[in-house]
């Protein structure tokens, strides 16, 4: 049985369909599906700064040279933004076309895709989107982040977080937390993910990989 994590901070957020999540070093960026925006929220005072109108947001959301990138679209296509003026730099399609990308990290390694259905986890250049590595998950993907030395993945429906050693490639632990995460991502010290179910974005403290 996974061990249950509770949460250290939660901040509820206006929005009704919660999904991807990613940290820029100063604000908590997230993104919705009902008014297709992506926000950046200032996690001290819980407020909301910015506002990115996003059509067709669907999933997780990274950040890639200091512009974001979110999944958009039926296909599951790859949209590149500048945070700063909300213009579209560019758009990639969805690496394996027909299939469902749901989680989506950015590393100095290159570019982490996380796939629902296949459940594999894809390292992918940055420059070329050359297949690099592919690790297999046992469970669905809706949100993926990276910290030291952890892929660390959230399955909605059950509710857990769970931990990849990369290293080793393999899954070597999970962790059920409170509601149906989405988007997940690390900030140095706290996983946070987007509770899709409370609509709150929520941080918990991860044995290992928390900060000391």
């Amino acid at each position: 049985m996974p061990m249950s994590l509770g949460t250290v901070r939660d901040i509820p957020v206006r929005a009704l369909k919660l999904c991807g999540l990613t940290w820029s070093g100063e604000f908590l960026w997230f993104s919705e599906a009902v008014s297709n925006q992506i926000m950046a929220l200032d996690p001290v005072t819980g407020s909301v700064e910015r506002r990115i109108p996003c059509p067709g947001v669907r999933t997780d959301l990274t950040t890639l040279a200091g512009n974001l990138v979110q999944v958009v679209g039926d296909r599951r296509d790859l949209r590149v933004i500048d945070p700063a003026s909300g213009d579209t730099v560019l758009e990639m399609p969805n690496p394996r076309p027909g299939h469902v990308l749901c989680g989506l990290e950015a590393t100095k390694d290159g570019i982490w895709l996380g796939y629902e259905d296949l459940r594999v986890l894809d390292l992918r250049s940055a420059q070329s989107g050359e297949l690099l590595d592919t690790i297999p998950i046992p469970r669905a993907v809706a949100g993926l982040t990276v910290s030291d030395r952890f892929l660390v993945y959230a399955e909605h429906q059950a509710g857990t977080i769970n931990l990849i050693d990369v290293a080793l490639r393999r899954q070597v632990a999970s962790y059920d937390v409170a509601g149906n995460p989405t988007g997940i991502t690390w900030d140095g010290s706290r996983i946070w993910y987007c509770d899709y179910t409370t609509l709150q974005l929520r941080a918990i403290e991860v044995p290992g990989i928390s900060g000391d």
